[in-house]
């Protein structure tokens, strides 16, 4: 079995300098895997400007760390790197963007990412002069994606970039949607219809991320309308909405890890989280096949079509 988790902050945590890329609750202790690492260049209250040379002191954590724990994980750019660094027996991390702001709307920027390693690009956390988010401004109206965002989008499709849509408003993801030459990712998203956060897919949006043959990442919070009552029972009603909707080739696990405040019980930071959702599937009677799917297999099969 493999493990894909689409969506993971924990170059956030190296930046305090207490972390490795690899920890003992965030990759596995017995699968090999895939992490798509976040690079988060929008945060709250900065300026583009400033959220670039984040961008930048991220991605140069990065690199230093992987050479630091070379003996257990490797940077990955391409399905044939993943192939490479799974049979040598490590675990892969592959560089993602959240919130693009610090790309300050310049092609020549967005090429540095894309050359630097990143594959997946979220345009948007907070509202940016690239698409709105759904954290809007009060009394703003969704604007959706901008010129501005239309160019990145023409130069994503030129580099062979995958477009990441959590935290898109509604309005920039249906801007979005056909404009791009490969599938849609929603990285780390859940369902509307079960957990009435903005934050999550409307049915309509998860049914387009399917019909493109695109991946939903689960995410372990915006899984119940009762924050303090969240378990993974309720992040396995996420999932079987999901299916019902025909997602069961599309979709992943997309935890957010280190970027949220606590985990569904009974889930412990002692260990692999993803382990202990494994485990905890298998001991519902989800089939092996399904937990095969969901742990990895929907998105290594999504990646080496697409990356």
């Amino acid at each position: 079995m493999y493990i894909v988790d689409s969506h993971c902050d924990s170059i956030q945590k190296v930046d305090s300098r207490r972390y490795g890329i690899v920890n003992p609750y965030n990759y596995s202790q017995k699968h090999q895997q895939l992490q798509f690492v976040a690079n988060f260049c929008g945060w709250p209250g900065e300026d583009a400007e400033r959220s670039y040379r984040r961008a930048m002191r991220y991605i140069g954590l990065f690199k230093i760390r992987m050479e630091a724990e070379a003996d257990k994980v490797e940077q990955v750019y391409t399905y044939a790197d993943i192939e490479r660094v799974f049979a040598a027996g490590k675990h892969a991390a592959l560089m993602s963007v959240e919130g693009a702001t610090g790309i300050m709307g310049s092609r020549e920027i967005f090429r540095e990412f894309y050359a630097a390693g990143v594959r997946v690009f979220g345009m948007t956390w907070q509202s940016n002069d690239l698409c709105a988010s759904t954290k809007l401004p009060e009394g703003v109206e969704d604007y959706g994606l901008t010129d501005t965002g239309r160019e990145i989008i023409d130069e994503g499709n030129k580099l062979g970039m995958i477009f990441d849509v959590s935290h898109m408003s509604d309005k920039s993801f249906w801007d979005v949607a056909p404009l791009v030459k490969k599938p849609l990712v929603a990285t780390h998203s859940n369902f509307r219809s079960v957990c009435g956060a903005s934050r999550n897919l409307t049915d309509d949006m998860a049914r387009e991320i399917i019909r493109q043959d695109g991946m939903i990442g689960l995410n372990l919070t915006f899984i119940s309308d009762d924050h303090d009552a969240q378990t993974l029972d309720s992040y396995l009603a996420q999932l079987e909405y999901g299916l019902s909707l025909g997602g069961e080739d599309h979709i992943g696990f997309g935890g957010d890890i280190d970027g949220i405040r606590g985990y569904p019980k009974p889930l412990t930071t002692e260990r692999s989280l993803h382990d202990q959702i494994i485990e905890y599937m298998l001991s519902h009677n989800y089939s092996e096949e399904l937990v095969r799917k969901v742990a990895g297999e929907n998105y290594l099969n999504f990646l080496k079509k697409y990356l």
